[in-house]
């Protein structure tokens, strides 16, 4: 469940290791994972970023929880960062379900579910995680997109402004 407030003036910007977000936003899903016999592969250099620490650590458990949820047992999320040119790429990858590419247009609106007889018995959710996500990154001054294949998993990558 998500406590991410959208209010504007409830952000606090300041500097810090991308990395260090990542990783408590993965403490705070590590037993649900382990509940899966799932593994979470770590690729985070140490980066500086500024942004508001507690509704981007909201936002990678908002990605992982999904990835945790529309995964097998005994599958590997990865999360890796890299630069590029001016920004920042943090990519999560899972080996899940995948998503229809009829669905992928939608899958950031408030409610949206994607084929939803399917999901009521895999998951349990509202469908505010991602638009929850998205409003987040639009804070930030960035951008997330999905690529996905069914069967073959999902891979969410959010691009951020890099400090100067």
């Amino acid at each position: 469940m998500t406590q991410f407030q959208d209010q504007n003036n409830n952000l606090q910007f300041e500097k810090f290791y991308l990395s260090d977000i990542v990783q408590e936003a993965v403490e705070k899903v590590k037993s649900q994972a382990q509940k899966k016999n799932i593994s979470i592969s770590l690729d985070t250099p140490k980066i500086y970023l500024v942004g508001d620490r507690r509704s981007l650590t909201e936002l990678f458990i908002i990605l992982l929880d999904n990835a945790i949820k529309y995964s097998s047992n005994k599958k590997v999320i990865s999360i890796s960062v890299k630069k590029i040119d001016s920004k920042i790429q943090i990519s999560v990858k899972d080996n899940g379900i995948g998503i229809e590419k009829k669905d992928i247009p939608y899958i950031f609106d408030r409610f949206y579910r994607a084929d939803k007889s399917r999901t009521k018995q895999k998951a349990k959710g509202y469908g505010l995680g991602l638009s929850i996500a998205k409003r987040i990154v639009t804070l930030h001054n960035g951008s997330i997109t999905v690529e996905s294949k069914i069967g073959k998993g999902s891979i969410f990558a959010v691009t951020l402004p890099k400090i100067k």
